[in-house]
């Protein structure tokens, strides 16, 4: 049984977080075989909105080539267009198949892209191994965005950028308006767990970068990279030059 969204499921306990993690990661390792089928997922490669992508990527990554990593990667759509840009890139995600996808695409584009399974919040590398930190579509969905915001900051060397592409997908719910497979493992309860998924607006979002150390932040509507699906923002950050004191844990 899924309970509707704002109601009570009073036979079933709550979720504990790393629950809500595996259906997460079981949805998205599902659909990964078919994710690039469905319209709205990403832009057909080579096609003139693929290029926009590409282009807007190119425009507030740092000049290549440069150390990038992608986090939650999926089936690595801006992984490889980060690679394709000259940049050298390492790709995680925690879906297995997700990361079969990304390796498939990168041999068919003759790309090279370091895959490896690993987790989107706490990223295992050294401090300061990248110039680049890239998400897109995954704030919405993530457990614990100030520990995942935290822990890109100290991945980034200083002056490092973090570029997320997101959007405000969930403003309503509705359970009859969702496939029943997300309703399945984004019950009311693991949506519960997902400070962002429901947000209407940006400046949550900027506080805890802020709070997590980074300056320089921006955001912008991108209507021009729209997918059908709603208007993606683009959103970026520094890590500065100079020390700024302890970052703020929420």
């Amino acid at each position: 049984m899924v309970a509707e969204a704002g109601g009570t499921d009073r036979g079933r306990a709550v979720p504990k977080p790393n629950d809500v993690q595996a259906h997460v990661t079981t949805f998205w390792g599902t659909v990964a075989a078919d994710y690039e089928a469905h319209a709205g997922n990403v832009a057909a490669y080579g096609s003139a909105e693929y290029q926009r992508w590409v282009d807007t990527l190119a425009s507030v990554l740092p000049d290549p080539p440069g150390d990038v990593l992608d986090v939650a990667s999926g089936t690595g759509y801006l992984a490889l267009a980060a690679a394709s840009l000259g940049h050298r890139v390492t790709a995680v995600d925690l879906a297995p198949a997700m990361l079969h996808e990304l390796v498939a695409n990168a041999t068919t584009r003759g790309l090279a892209v370091d895959a490896r399974l690993g987790d989107a919040v706490a990223p295992d590398f050294s401090p300061a191994s990248f110039d680049a930190v890239t998400s897109r579509h995954l704030l919405w969905t993530l457990l614990e965005p100030a520990s995942a915001m935290v822990n890109w900051r100290e991945l980034l060397r200083p002056g490092g950028r973090l570029v997320a592409v997101d959007g405000f997908w969930f403003t309503k719910w509705d359970d009859d308006d969702v496939p029943a497979l997300f309703a399945e493992h984004y019950t009311a309860d693991a949506r519960g767990h997902l400070p962002f998924m429901h947000l209407d607006r940006p400046e949550p979002i900027l506080r805890m970068l802020t709070a997590a150390g980074f300056v320089d932040l921006a955001v912008e509507p991108r209507p021009d990279l729209s997918l059908g699906g709603g208007v993606p923002y683009l959103i970026t950050a520094t890590r500065p030059d100079e020390p700024t004191g302890d970052a703020v844990h929420d």
